[in-house]
């Protein structure tokens, strides 16, 4: 990935168009085991470590926008894999699909958004919440600090300590992974950066929310599907009021999400959390299905 840096990454399964994962900030494949086995069935998919998380490198550059989505197109080109591709973005990995639309429309062939993230995500009612938020966040951002200060000194293991928890694993490769994720100093380093652009800034809108206003640009017709959480990720400093306008703005910014398309569409799936993946697969699943159908269709009139 240039200067000798590694990302780890695989591709499944045949067929097109080519479907892209994307993860949330917990930057983890496992996040998406009970949707591959399906969607590799359909057609060729393929996942990655984002720099810094899972068995990837640390980045050579700030984490923002831009730098992922530059990322994800060199993933690509290394994969030998053919544009168009669907990709399906979890959480913050919704704003980087979005982003990589916005810049190379040419290289997406639809998109399916897992209770995505988007610009200016934080943004408070009322107004003045908007300091304790901040205090919240950059509380976060340090602790990820001091842990990765304790991995450096070798102070972590995979289980209890109080940095980072996954769902048990299943093999010894899974062990293998989590335990190398949770130990090592590059994830709490990465998603400090990466919170540091995307949540907020200082003062004014966030590094990342002012790169995506730059490329923002209406999608066309391009198949879209954005899946909102029944039990979305609530501040839990927040008053009920305060979560509740959360929660109202957190649907509301999918919405706009999908009808930044012609044919996008926005769904709303019950008795699930923010992993939808993991708490309703067959919602996402449904929604690859759609979007790869969509795209088929569109192929077949384009021949």
């Amino acid at each position: 990935m240039g200067a000798g840096r590694r990302i780890h990454a695989t591709c499944l399964g045949s067929g097109s168009p080519t479907v892209l994962f994307e993860p949330g900030g917990e930057g983890s494949m496992l996040s998406w085991q009970k949707v591959q086995p399906a969607v590799t069935a359909m057609t060729r998919t393929c996942f990655y470590d984002r720099a810094g998380m899972g068995y990837s490198d640390p980045p050579a550059a700030p984490i923002t926008a831009i730098s992922v989505t530059d990322e994800m197109r060199a993933v690509l080109a290394k994969l030998g894999v053919k544009s168009p591709v669907v990709i399906v973005g979890h959480s913050i990995g919704g704003f980087y699909a979005t982003v990589f639309a916005d810049r190379f429309p040419a290289d997406v062939a639809g998109l399916v958004l897992i209770d995505p993230g988007f610009a200016n995500q934080v943004d408070p009612r009322p107004p003045e919440s908007l300091e304790v938020d901040r205090q919240h966040i950059r509380s976060g951002e340090a602790h990820l600090l001091e842990c990765a200060a304790l991995a450096r000194a070798g102070k972590l293991a995979l289980t209890g300590n109080g940095c980072m928890s996954y769902p048990p694993p299943h093999s010894r490769a899974e062990t293998t992974y989590l335990t190398h994720i949770v130990t090592h100093p590059y994830w709490y380093e990465a998603e400090y950066d990466q919170s540091r652009h995307y949540f907020v800034a200082d003062i004014g809108p966030s590094a990342d929310t002012l790169e995506e206003w730059r490329v923002k640009r209406e999608l066309g017709d391009l198949p879209v599907i954005v899946l909102s959480a029944s039990d979305p990720p609530m501040r839990p400093w927040n008053t009920p009021t305060e979560q509740a306008a959360q929660r109202e703005d957190w649907q509301a910014g999918h919405r706009a999400l999908a009808a930044r398309s012609k044919a996008g569409r926005w769904r709303l799936v019950p008795n699930s959390d923010h992993f939808i993946q993991l708490s309703q697969p067959h919602a996402v699943i449904g929604a690859v299905r759609d979007v790869v159908l969509s795209v088929r269709r569109q192929m077949q009139r384009r021949h």
